[in-house]
């Protein structure tokens, strides 16, 4: 299993790489993006760039009109994306990882089907997952069996960033255990069109940071789920995670995906606070120099910062490389593999979160009172950090590392690990 298995096929186009193209639309998207992020609401137009871009096709195969891309260029898409919008780089993170999951848990049919709607058409893949209960167990959206195989949902998801303005939702839902189904408490995943009727996406996302990433709830009202958009059997997602199957990457593949968006929100935070610090900083009297750059003060705080940057930027390279290395194993995953990485990108996602707390905090010591006005936008590289160093807590991943260390343990697998 392989996100790169056919050459015969060119990418969607003879651009050059992925990476280039990024960059490009971040240059595109810099007039006028700290009133945007201000403002919050919908990506729409950047959305629209993206579709236009070809990317939203990056982890779809070559055979299936899209770029073949290893875990490492995707990451560092990511990574780009964030460093313009953080929001954006969010919303990109999770289609990918969406789309990727149905190659892991989907049937040969269900992710040519999904490959090409996104290859072909664009498609947006959103996310509803969460709920407003920290633990799978205690998921209340309820998908009730059907006799042609399929299920009906109803219940509310929360935070299902990308779900507005979506074309396919990846979606889990829990069989009631008053159900004489036979499937009682078992998780059911699947892709369904957003557009599918009883799906409602609201708009009430209105948080400190991420403020275009419209995380905010979806209901499900009686939502028809095919049989051929269900992913697997029931409690697939659940066995994988117990018998350490392909699917079980689900985690590693998510965090991963954050700990990218961090690193390129403090990057872009870094870049800005040199540029201001170069034009617009002051040099502070006591100093003895001409210019904000020669301060020994600003230069040591910009070289702590930067190393701390280095540190999580290796350590996420770093995984990313051991990520793609787990994942062409495919079914000849074992417990050990997934375990070594889960420990390592638990780590990343630390060092991660710490670096780009600290890195975007400490830039207002070095560019001063003037840089906190709202014209220079400094503040959406923290607001957006600590809004989504928020979403599972960092000091799990942490004792995570730790119990490894110390009794040999491996993450559970799940959701967030």
């Amino acid at each position: 299993m392989t996100l790169t298995t056919d050459t015969a096929h060119p990418r969607p186009s003879d651009l050059a790489d992925p990476v280039t193209v990024a960059r490009d639309l971040a240059r595109k998207w810099q007039d006028g993006l700290i009133e945007r992020d201000r403002a919050g609401g919908s990506a729409t137009a950047e959305r629209e760039d993206l579709r236009a871009s070809g990317l939203l096709s990056l982890v779809v195969p070559h055979e299936f009109g899209g770029w073949g891309a290893d875990w490492p260029t995707i990451f560092e898409v990511v990574r780009e994306i964030a460093k313009a919008d953080g929001s954006l780089g969010h919303l990109f993170g999770y289609h990918t990882v969406c789309v990727a999951f149905v190659e892991l848990l989907g049937s040969n049919e269900q992710k040519e089907n999904v490959y090409r709607q996104v290859a072909q058409h664009n498609a947006w893949a959103g996310n509803a997952s969460s709920e407003n209960n920290s633990h799978v167990l205690d998921w209340k959206v309820r998908a009730t069996p059907q006799r042609d195989g399929g299920y009906r949902l109803d219940g509310t998801k929360h935070f299902t960033s990308g779900a507005k303005a979506s074309d396919l939702l990846l979606v889990f839902g829990v069989v009631q255990e008053e159900e004489e189904s036979g499937q009682q408490g078992a998780i059911i995943t699947a892709v369904i069109p957003t557009d599918r009727a009883g799906v409602k996406v609201n708009d009430d996302w209105d948080a400190l940071g991420m403020r275009r990433t419209d995380s905010g709830t979806t209901e499900f009202h009686n939502v028809e789920v095919r049989a051929d958009e269900v992913l697997g059997d029931p409690n697939s997602i659940i066995n994988a995670f117990f018998q350490f199957q392909p699917a079980s990457l689900f985690g590693p593949m998510v965090q991963l995906a954050f700990a990218n968006v961090y690193l390129g929100i403090a990057q872009g935070a870094l870049d800005a606070a040199r540029d201001y610090s170069k034009n617009q900083t002051r040099p502070w009297t006591p100093a003895g120099v001409t210019q904000a750059v020669e301060d020994p003060y600003v230069v040591r705080a910009f070289g702590e910062m930067g190393i701390a940057y280095q540190g999580a930027d290796a350590a996420a390279r770093d995984s990313a490389r051991l990520l793609q290395t787990v994942w062409d194993k495919g079914q000849q995953l074992t417990a050990e593999d997934r375990g070594e990485l889960m420990v390592r990108v638990s780590g990343v996602k630390a060092l991660s979160s710490q670096a780009a707390l600290d890195i975007t905090s400490r830039i207002f010591e070095v560019i001063g009172a003037r840089g906190t006005h709202p014209q220079y936008g400094f503040d959406r590289f923290w607001r957006n950090i600590r809004t989504h160093t928020l979403h599972d807590p960092v000091s799990y991943k942490i004792a995570e590392v730790g119990n490894y260390i110390l009794n040999g343990r491996y993450p559970v697998p799940g959701f967030t690990s």
